[in-house]
Formats: C-alpha cells, structure tokens, sequence
C-alpha cells in the first residue's frame, strides 16, 4: 500500500521539478557560442526538458496500468475526465497536426522551417499544460523560485547594461551597447534577443507585483528586489511590447485581480475604460514626442507608416495579404519563411546600410497562429484563453494563487499582439497558464 501511494503521488513531484527546472536550469541554459546559436541551444534545452518530462509520465501512465491489474480507459472515459482547459487545448494540437499534414511544406511543418515552432514543438507545449494542469499546483515555493530566478536573470542583464560580458554571451570585443552599430539587433540576458526579453518579463513582473498585494507576512517584501531589478532593466531596454505587457497588465488586472470588493469591480472597470478612453484621446489631440507614442498619434490620425513598430504595419499587411488563401488550415506552423512575403526594408543611418529582412514570423502571435495553423486553431486557442480569463476573474478573490497568475498571463497575452512565439519564453508562459487551470481543480487526480 505504501508504495502504491508513494506511486499515486509522482505526478505532483515531477510537475513541481519541472517548474522549478524550467525557471532555473533551462531560463540560464545557453551555448558555449554564446547569442551565436542561442536559439538552437534553447530549443535543445527545450525538448530535453519538456520531452523529457512527458516521456517519464507517459512511464509513469504504463507503470500505472499494471499496478492497476492492467486496466485499459477507452479514450472517451478519458476524454471525461478532462476539464475543458484540457479539452480545448486536445482541440488546438488536433487542428495543429491537421495544418501540418495538409501543409505543402510537409514535412518542414513537424519542427518548423525557421523558429522550432512546429507541430512537435507546439505538441510539448501542449502536453506539459495538460500534465501541469492535470497535477501541478502553484505555492509559495514555486513563487520563490520564480522570484530568485528573475534577480539573478535581471542581475546578468544589468552588468550587460552597463558595457559588461559576463559568460562571454556576445563576441568578443562587443557589448549590448554595440548592438544596431557593429551587429544586428540587441541581446540581453541568457533568452537572447530583447523582444523575447521582454516577452518573459511581461508575464513574471504582473506576477511579482500582485504577489505583493495579494500575499500576507513580511516575507513577501522579499519580493521587492527581483521585482525592481526587472523593472530596472525593463525601462533600460525600453522595448514598447514589454512596456504594454507590463504596465498595460498591471493596470487591466485591477478590476479582476481579487484585491477589491465585487461590489466595486464594475466601478474600477468603467475607471479604467475611461482613463483608457481619455488617453486615445490625449494621443489623437497632441504629437508627443518620438518613437510609440509619436507613432500612436500618427496612427489615430491615419497617417500610417509600413516602417512603425520596427516594421510591423508592414509585416502585418503582408501577412494579412496572405490568410485568405489558406483560411481554414492555414499554411503550416513555422512556414513563414517560405510563404514569399516581401522582405522589410529599412536604412540605418548608424550602420550606413540598407537593411533587408526575411519575415518568418508575424510578430503578433495571434496573427501568427491564424496564418501558420488556420482560423479554427485560433479559434481553440482564443477560447482557451477567454475561458482561462473567466476562471481568473472568478476565482481571484479568494484564491491568491489564480489571481497572481492571471495577472501574469494578461501580460503576456498583450504584448503577444506584438510579439514572437518561441519556446525560449512560451515554454513559461504555457507553463503560467497551466497553474492557473490547476487553480480550479479541487483536489489532486487520484
């Protein structure tokens, strides 16, 4: 009987391990060529990590059947036993797996042509959410973790920052204040490019932050320096997708992040669509300054330029220009790069060159997954996303848990609408998601 029971509760251990890898072993994993190649030796992290922990429940499900006398479910008894996160999330591999078969670029589409975000790819990131939402649980120790993880990752980035090369990330001879001079684009950190940089810090700094509203005792003010280191290196680095994600997801969680009455949920709402409203305004009326906000004003006044956003309006229309023709399945996860899409094209006074880039990504994930997978993927993938919110809002007043990784995941789903999905940071954000379907879960699977 002990063992048995020893067996039963494997699942939850491993889903913590795993957590607690992916925020340390696998956010610092990087190459000995340093950004040279840090993509690749991410994705090696990532499947060793992620896979390697579905194949040990999958171990564990066959050890499982014959403690149990060799008992087989029918996959429809399984089925039952799903909660519709779950569910949802079977659809969207499902659709994803069908886009892949019927792409013309079969079989590029398994771990995709340019970003490793394929069918396989997208097939882990699946299983691990409904692994960790199926045993995992989110506590206060996981929360530690995630908090000493960011000020150590916050701490490289900042001797970055200031002109250092700490493990040799960048050639030698160049720093972070190099990038856009002597080399393309701009990295910090052991993630690589300050997009994806930003991308992490959107989901963990709402995390962070809330933690320290919603949590009780002294030591959740322990928070407070991975907290302002991220903050510190955020506004550095000044990308405008992490500045939304953060900011925009601190300030849009008020009404659902449980830290004011229900009675005055309604009340912050309609506070916060006006000041939302009163600042479109303030954009449409006044030019203020340089860079996003010049470029909302401009926006709001229909002066659209190809080249805003570093070239996304321009991205976007080319992509757009293309969904129609592959609607329903799209073209294929990860096959941007051979879709034809004209190259974005700028010149950079500072390098004294033209600079010409295939586009092999959206750069807004939503779009993303429309073109690469088809309207019926995103479809699922929306409605994972709505349904996941539902339960944040419902669940965030008595459960801090929920209302903590609610924020975080808002976050991130923002500046999505301007970022790029790769498993050097989507890896966490399924990960968050998971933990917070995990929240409405009453007791652990037998």
């Amino acid at each position: 009987m002990e063992i048995r029971e020893k067996w039963q509760k494997l699942p939850g251990a491993a889903a913590t391990v795993y957590v607690c890898l992916l925020l340390t072993v696998f956010l610092f994993y990087f190459d000995a060529n340093g950004y040279g190649r840090i993509m690749e030796a991410k994705a090696g992290a990532f499947f060793l990590l992620c896979g390697g922990y579905v194949l040990l429940m999958a171990l564990w499900g066959a050890g499982s059947l014959l403690l149990g006398g060799g008992k087989v479910f029918s996959p429809l008894s399984l089925l039952r036993k799903t909660s519709w996160p779950q569910r949802l999330v079977l659809v969207y591999l499902a659709l994803t797996w069908v886009s892949a078969l019927c792409s013309p670029f079969w079989p590029a589409t398994v771990l995709g042509a340019s970003r490793f975000e394929g069918a396989l790819p997208i097939t882990l990131y699946g299983a691990s959410f409904l692994l960790v939402s199926a045993y995992g649980r989110a506590d206060k120790r996981l929360l530690g973790f995630l908090g000493a993880s960011v000020c150590g990752f916050s701490l490289i980035c900042l001797l970055q920052l200031y002109g250092y090369n700490p493990f040799g990330l960048y050639p030698a001879g160049y720093t972070y204040q190099d990038g856009g001079k002597a080399y393309l684009g701009a990295y910090l950190g052991t993630i690589g490019n300050v997009d994806l940089v930003a991308a992490f810090y959107s989901l963990c700094i709402p995390m962070l932050a809330y933690a320290l509203v919603r949590l009780r005792g002294k030591a959740r003010f322990l928070l407070l320096l991975p907290l302002g280191l991220s903050l510190w290196v955020l506004l550095w680095m000044d990308v405008s997708a992490g500045l939304a994600g953060v900011f925009g997801g601190c300030a849009l969680a008020v009404p659902g992040a449980g830290f004011i009455s229900p009675k005055k949920r309604r009340t912050a709402a309609l506070l916060l669509g006006g000041a939302v409203l009163l600042g479109i305004a303030a954009l449409y009326a006044a030019d203020v300054g340089t860079g996003m906000l010049h470029e909302a004003h401009c926006l709001l006044r229909g002066q659209a330029d190809p080249g805003f956003g570093s070239g996304r309006l321009h991205i976007w229309g080319e992509v757009l220009e293309r969904i129609p023709k592959r609607l329903w399945l799209g073209a294929g996860p990860d096959t941007m790069l051979y879709g034809g899409l004209k190259p974005f094209q700028r010149y950079d006074s500072q390098m004294g060159r033209t600079i010409v880039a295939q586009i092999d990504a959206a750069h807004n994930e939503y779009l993303n997954i429309l073109y690469h997978q088809g309207i019926f993927a995103l479809g699922a993938y929306l409605s994972l996303l709505i349904l996941l919110a539902k339960r944040w809002i419902a669940q965030a007043p008595t459960g801090a848990g929920a209302a903590i990784l609610g924020s975080g995941c808002l976050g991130y789903c923002i500046q999505a609408f301007f970022g790029i999905s790769m498993c050097t940071t989507a890896l966490f954000f399924w990960t968050a998601l998971a933990l917070l379907a995990a929240e409405s879960r009453p007791d652990p699977p037998a």
